[in-house]
């Protein structure tokens, strides 16, 4: 009933219009019927629509937050807050009918004005206290309201008091003559019908708190439209065949009598009275109830300030109910002119207007997402119809009521997009970001809100040249004007939206991409460049970018999409190379354990005969030394000094096959603790050698102690190896601070080497002097590289000959440098 009752007073201004503004007579029956009809084509799609986002609460309009959400928040926003005004000057207006009948007929000594804001303000507590007391409040106000309608419309056809000649026939008032003057009457009438869609949108304000949605909003939509077709079909006809043109175009209260007689008889005035009283209390309580959830759910969704989602233990939207009354009063103070209302009616059909193309987007862009309710295509498109008549009944009807019309309907409009810039302003404000971002969308909509500027000063210009009685050309003007006027409401404020929408998305995606699974492709791969094929994993989180425009917006983000697909697939690609790669480790862990028990048979069965070979050797010179001569006793030396060399090349390899085959033990490492373990092993192993070592303290780091005090002990060794019986050695280890990574080294100033044998350095038995030079085996250095390549760093070398060499290494953590004590400066 939240809207059926708009017929009432929509009839009086159709028949007898107000002030300057013509009525169209007769033909005001015609049109209501016609206005019904459309909104019965739309209510299909919109039931569909509410279903589609059950939790929702604030009518129709407040559905298709979600239904543009993916092409523009300000068109979202626009049809909400449209919604909303359209149903602000009602509440006032029918809380101004109660109170005139209560002043007339009860109380005529409290005036009309005080009484009306008391029924505003009485409904608005009611409101406040929850939707359980608005709930009991308005079941039996429209049980009572529906009653008396069935009684006024089918007791006096029952009773054959209808004349149904004079109830089919139709006269049509015009402002001015000529077919243009009629069609503008025409649309004029029809315009104001757009008020027979609250019939239908009402039904649908409380989804959210109804109990069981898919089952009792598609009855209660049913029975909104049996009710407008009593309201809008039935009623209008019967009046004018029992009461003639002439009384509907009064006050309807004085003269609905005669419908109720056969029932009431001498209270049949009353009854028409408190027929109307009804009505117009849940007139008044709707907009209330209704229109002030819609502000309330647009600001839960992040288009509107904050301050208007505020709601009572109770559940009511305070904040939302508050503005909504404050405003109808303020509208009640000013008599909620016909221009006034008609102003609200434009941001009304943009209301309702709008859900239909939003149904039809989402059918056409979204076929896959869940419709407990599935109207038909042919009930789409019909929605769609509805829409286009309403629009074309507001280019060519919305004038006559006045430039003030005009103007306080483009503001009403406005105060959409406004409220979701303040709010934007308001997040960008709390994020520390300018308050005007220099963005595309700001620019278009500024621009096109200039030209509606100009467009308004031109035909202010315009009109005030014409000379008097130029009806038609003056209505022209207007035409024009408001056609630019909804142009720059869909291209100045819609269609930026809709292209900065789109461009964000496709820039958040990005943002989360090159943030998200990139960044993670990209230490994924890191990780398997050094080994570490455990973390060598790409978590994949793609979302695809929906963007509803086909242009060249469209292709770009159709384009970016195929990227993120290359993308995932090269990610799984590389789970499954790491896969690939773990299990030949496996394999060749498994190989190198062979080899390595391989390795200690060969040299268990090796070490035998070298052993005889030597022992022999041995017993020849001591026991033979008599029989042989200088140069068989050369020879023996020889064998025994070779057998020996064997034997150590046998340990050289053992130890290779030991650390290629070992698990590093990773664990915190104190690096001061770390130093004095290095220091006590050397002096033991060299007791006849010089080092020190300095750290700065509370350093730690993480990696096998172990394994690196073995390559510092075998830099070490080789520095005094290879710089004379003098040098002294000194390890520093310091707090990393470049940006490779930390730097260890150990520099010697011996012999150094050509540069060019650098890059063989690192291979396993590689030497650069001869055996009695230096002895060794080459197997240190390639020990100390596959060790410092298992912690995920390298090692390398810078020498020259006669100028010494330094050995880096680097791992995460610290830096370590050994250095001898006379004409070496540290360097990194």
């Amino acid at each position: 009933m939240g809207g059926s009752n708009q017929s009432l007073f929509l009839i009086g201004a159709l028949f007898a219009g107000q002030g300057d503004i013509p009525g169209q007579g007769s033909a005001a029956v015609p049109l209501l019927i016609l206005g019904v009809i459309l909104s019965w084509m739309a209510a299909p799609g919109w039931t569909e629509l509410i279903l589609m986002f059950p939790n929702r609460i604030g009518g129709i309009a407040a559905c298709c937050a979600e239904g543009f959400r993916p092409y523009s928040p300000v068109i979202a926003n626009l049809t909400g807050v449209c919604y909303w005004w359209g149903w602000v000057p009602t509440c006032g207006l029918t809380a101004i009918l109660s109170a005139s009948a209560i002043h007339q007929w009860y109380l005529p000594g409290i005036p009309v004005t005080p009484m009306a804001i008391g029924i505003v303000l009485f409904f608005t507590f009611i409101n406040l206290c929850g939707i359980k007391w608005v709930t009991w409040m308005a079941v039996p106000i429209a049980t009572i309201s529906a009653g008396l309608a069935f009684i006024s419309g089918i007791l006096p056809v029952l009773t054959g008091k209808v004349d149904w000649q004079q109830a089919s026939t139709f006269h049509l008032t015009t402002p001015f003559p000529d077919w243009f003057g009629s069609v503008t009457s025409l649309m004029a009438g029809l315009y104001l019908v757009g008020f027979a869609a609250p019939a239908f949108e009402a039904a649908a304000c409380h989804v959210g708190e109804t109990v069981d949605p898919n089952k009792n909003v598609p009855r209660a939509m049913l029975a909104s439209a049996i009710m407008a077709g009593v309201f809008f079909v039935l009623l209008p006809v019967v009046w004018l065949g029992v009461l003639g043109p002439e009384p509907l175009a009064q006050d309807l209260m004085g003269v609905l009598g005669p419908t109720f007689a056969p029932l009431f008889g001498s209270t049949a005035k009353a009854a028409a009275i408190w027929f109307m009283m009804f009505n117009m209390f849940h007139g008044t309580l709707q907009p209330l109830a209704g229109a002030s959830r819609t502000l309330s759910q647009l600001a839960d969704d992040g288009l509107m300030p904050a301050i208007f989602s505020k709601r009572s233990r109770q559940d009511a939207p305070v904040v939302a109910t508050l503005v909504t009354a404050g405003m109808s009063i303020f509208f009640l103070l000013i008599g909620d002119p016909i221009w006034l209302v008609a102003a609200a009616n434009f941001t009304y059909l943009i209301g309702i207007a709008l859900p239909s193309v939003a149904v039809w987007l989402l059918r056409r862009d979204s076929p896959e997402l869940a419709r407990p309710y599935r109207a038909s295509d042919l009930n789409i498109k019909l929605g769609v119809v509805a829409a286009v008549v309403w629009l074309l009944s507001t280019l060519l009807g919305f004038q006559q009521f006045g430039l003030p019309t005009v103007l306080f309907a483009l503001c009403f409009a406005a105060t959409g997009p406004m409220l979701y810039a303040l709010h934007r302003f308001i997040v960008r404000h709390r994020q520390g970001l300018p308050w005007l971002p220099n963005t595309l969308h700001l620019k278009l909509t500024g621009a096109m809100l200039l030209v509606l500027l100009l467009d308004g000063a031109g035909y202010l210009l315009a009109v005030r040249s014409l000379p008097q009685h130029s009806g038609p050309l003056v209505s022209l003007l207007a035409d024009i004007f408001v056609a630019v006027a909804i142009l720059t409401i869909v291209v100045g404020l819609a269609l930026p939206g809709i292209i900065a929408n789109s461009v964000e998305a496709v820039s958040e995606a990005a943002k989360k991409l090159s943030g998200g699974t990139i960044k993670e492709l990209s230490r994924a791969m890191s990780a398997l460049a050094r080994g570490k094929l455990e973390e060598a994993h790409a978590s994949i989180d793609i979302q695809p970018v929906r963007v509803r425009t086909r242009d060249e917006i469209g292709e770009m983000a159709e384009s970016f999409n195929v990227l993120q697909e290359e993308i995932k697939g090269t990610a799984i690609q590389l789970d499954g190379a790491r896969e690939g790669l773990s299990q030949s480790r496996a394999a060749l862990l498994a190989s190198n354990r062979e080899l390595l028990s391989f390795s200690y048979s060969i040299s268990h069965d090796l070490r035998s005969p070298l052993r005889g070979i030597d022992g022999w050797s041995l017993a020849l010179l001591e026991d033979c030394s008599a029989q042989l001569d200088a140069q068989g006793k050369e020879y023996l030396q020889r064998i025994r000094a070779e057998t020996q060399r064997m034997g150590i090349l046998i340990d050289a390899m053992l130890d290779l096959s030991r650390v290629l085959q070992a698990e590093l033990q990773l664990g915190p490492v104190d690096l001061s603790i770390f130093a004095n373990n290095c220091l006590a092993r050397l002096r033991e192993r060299h007791p006849d050698r010089r080092v020190e070592a300095s750290v700065q303290p509370d350093l730690k780091a993480i990696g096998d102690a172990g394994l690196l005090q073995a390559v510092v002990t075998n830099l070490v060794e080789n520095a005094w190896k290879f710089s004379g019986r003098q040098a002294a050695a000194r390890i520093e280890i310091g707090r990393e601070d470049t940006a490779s990574g930390p730097v260890y080294f150990v520099r010697d100033n011996g012999a150094g080497f050509d540069p060019a044998f650098a890059s063989k350095l690192f291979t396993p038995f590689q030497r650069m002097h001869r055996q009695s030079d230096f002895p060794g085996t080459g197997v240190g250095l390639a020990n100390c590289q596959r060790i410092i390549s298992r912690h995920g760093g390298r090692i390398w070398v810078e020498a020259a000959v006669n100028r010494g060499a330094t050995f880096f290494f680097t791992i995460l953590g610290f830096k370590l440098a050994v250095r001898q004590n006379w004409r070496v400066k540290y360097h990194r």
